[in-house]
């Protein structure tokens, strides 16, 4: 089993415990909102469900866009080059998956240090420490990465 195998095979298993966790989220960002317009119908207020709702729909944000990359749903530059010849698009695939690559490098790492800093820091309704819901950013970020290195990874026969 090749490295592209391993990592596509792990990419995959990835992705489905983020789509199933992004149903999980769904459900549940449905449920407090309906909680929430019930309760204020009966003159009550959820003081929690505004910030939880935010939360949720921030990391569905988030874990959302690392699926639509996973299945290439995103606006792309099919090509671009191909006016030039097959090497010339796949040399410029290449090099936007490093530029990629390195982005949500950088992501990552300033996302794990914001959520390291960010521990000290509670949530007003919720009172949880802020790096819970920040962490989605480095988390997301690493998600990236490995879909990334599933591309980088392709043989070159394969790649365009």
């Amino acid at each position: 089993m090749t490295l592209h195998q391993r990592l596509l095979a792990f990419s995959d298993r990835v992705n489905n415990l983020v789509e199933q966790l992004l149903l999980v989220i769904g459900v549940v960002f449905s449920l407090i909102l309906f909680a929430q317009v019930l309760a204020r119908y009966l003159g009550h207020s959820l003081s929690w469900s505004e910030e939880t709702g935010r939360y949720l729909l921030v990391a569905t944000t988030f874990l959302g866009s690392t699926v639509a990359y996973k299945r290439a749903h995103f606006i792309g530059l099919g090509g671009f080059g191909a006016k030039f010849g097959r090497v010339v698009e796949r040399t410029i695939v290449r090099a936007l998956q490093l530029l990629t690559l390195a982005c949500f490098g950088f992501i990552t790492w300033f996302g794990v240090g914001y959520t390291i800093k960010a521990w000290d820091q509670v949530s007003i309704a919720v009172q949880m420490p802020m790096s819970l819901p920040i962490s989605v950013l480095p988390l997301s970020g690493a998600i990236f990465l490995l879909h990334v290195l599933v591309d980088l990874t392709k043989p070159w026969s394969a790649a365009a």
